[in-house]
């Protein structure tokens, strides 16, 4: 990081780093809320945190800009914690390792935090910065974001005066974001009877690991395989070896597309060379089929110690009916916008419970740019699930973001930008959920923008950020504050 320091956005990094360097997963950011407020309280920079957790920061204008718009920088303060199967870390108490790539700053085998890291420390460094010109500057780090847009939930009417608000939370350089996708989530509970083992029988754990997973609203369209898709369609294919299930999970975040799941089976030691065969012929397939988008995975099977229940044959069929029908990956594309998803489902999480029942409990993500098509697939999905008894309830449904085409804002950034590096932003709308749409409810006079640097496989171990775009980010956040009236 320390060679980073030279660049253009040198403040940027220089927060960055320390935000790194405090361990801050959904649900567990106090510790970096904490730093930030006593950094503001050394600073004289008013700092309060609300009930939800959101913090809110004041900066007066610059002598001068006193009668400017009052603008509402914006961010979060979690991430998404993700590591490959092999890395030790614990991400509620194991600082981030940036690594410098080449033109990329990554993480050492786990996400970066990039996504909304850099924001975060953008809107800091201006907080921070006496030397730069703007109007009153009101900064919102909301909390939770990556797991329920809690904060953005939470944010009350009047706890903030701005008239525009940009968002940090995009992540392709050069592209300005005027709309964004809504979400729900399908949470099922899947219920499953057991039967004792016959103790004569072997039990193996097959699993599938190395996919690029990704974030499920970015990454969605670029036909990466899931985890538990996969997984349950291995299983289907062994139907030639009697065996039974005891366990399966996959995934860890409704927002994530999975990138490992596993299973454990029970069969008699005989068949155990035949479901080899059926798994590496598999292999081979998914190779062929995922080649221009997975490069790195493999379909593992051991032997393990043995369960003392499995699923009955009838739950088994459920089960497995379940996960191959449910649909996952891109429904439509957007009309207006080149290369957008409008809808799409992912199927997120498995996980198995098996007290005080049997129960698989199941979380997908729908998202829409329309709020009618967002319901429609979630219901398809709901109903798809209580065709086998599934439990479900629809929840935690957030509003699309709708393009407001006489934005200001926008052509105030978008006339900086030219100005900055010759040439037009494009206008676009991400298939992501910006809190900018549920802020709309409580401060319907908002005129917003999002707006970040370049964040590859956000949601993944992958993630990286481009370095020569967060300086361009930074001379554009910095020239556009100095342009508004």
């Amino acid at each position: 990081m320390q060679q980073l320091q030279s660049n253009q956005a040198a403040p940027v990094w220089s927060f960055f780093e320390k935000i790194c360097s405090i361990p801050h997963p959904s649900k567990h950011e106090q510790a970096l809320a904490d730093w930030i407020m006593n950094w503001a309280a050394s600073k004289n920079i008013s700092c309060i945190q609300d009930k939800i957790g959101n913090l809110i920061l004041q900066k007066p204008a610059t002598v001068g800009f006193e009668q400017r718009t009052p603008v509402i920088l914006q961010c979060h303060l979690d991430m998404v914690p993700q590591k490959n199967n092999d890395k030790e870390h614990d991400f509620l108490t194991d600082p981030i390792t940036p690594i410098i790539d080449g033109e990329w700053l990554r993480a050492d085998n786990t996400t970066l935090g990039a996504d909304n890291g850099i924001g975060m420390a953008s809107c800091l460094a201006i907080l921070d910065d006496d030397s730069l010109e703007h109007g009153p500057i009101e900064v919102l780090i909301t909390t939770d974001e990556e797991t329920g847009m809690t904060g953005a939930f939470g944010l009350e009417a009047g706890a903030l005066q701005g008239k525009i608000l940009i968002n940090t939370d995009s992540e392709e350089e050069g592209e300005l974001y005027v709309g964004c996708a809504g979400g729900v989530n399908v949470n099922v509970l899947l219920p499953y009877e057991k039967m004792e083992c016959d103790s004569a029988d072997k039990a193996y754990e097959i699993s599938i690991s190395g996919l690029k997973g990704g974030h499920s609203g970015v990454d969605i369209n670029l036909g990466r395989a899931n985890a538990i898709k996969e997984l349950a369609n291995v299983l289907a294919n062994l139907n030639g070896a009697p065996f039974l299930i005891s366990s399966f999970t996959g995934g860890s975040l409704r927002n994530a597309i999975p990138r490992e799941a596993k299973a454990i089976i029970v069969c008699d030691e005989q068949f155990q060379n035949s479901i080899e065969t059926v798994i590496n012929t598999l292999q081979i397939s998914m190779r062929v089929k995922y080649k221009d988008s997975e490069n790195n995975f493999t379909i593992n099977i051991e032997s393990c110690e043995l369960p003392t229940s499995v699923l009955t044959h009838s739950s088994q069929e459920r089960l497995l009916k379940a996960m191959l029908g449910c649909v996952n990956g891109v429904f439509a594309m957007d009309e207006n916008f080149p290369n957008v998803v409008e809808t799409s489902s992912n199927l997120g999480v498995v996980t198995q419970q098996n007290e005080p029942v049997g129960q698989f409990a199941i979380q997908v993500l729908v998202r829409s740019q329309i709020e009618e098509d967002k319901q429609q697939c979630a219901t398809e999905i709901a109903e798809h699930f209580k065709q086998f008894n599934g439990r479900v309830a629809k929840e935690g449904n957030y509003p699309g973001w709708t393009p407001n085409k006489n934005s200001a804002i926008y052509k105030t950034m978008e006339t900086q930008y030219q100005t900055l590096f010759g040439k037009k932003p494009k206008a676009m709308v991400i298939h992501a959920g910006l809190e900018c749409g549920l802020f709309s409810d409580n401060y319907p006079h908002w005129d917003m923008v999002s707006f970040g640097p370049t964040i590859n496989f956000p949601h993944s171990p992958d993630e990286k950020v481009n370095i020569a775009s967060v300086d361009k980010y930074w001379a554009l956040l910095k020239a556009t504050l100095k342009a508004i009236d």
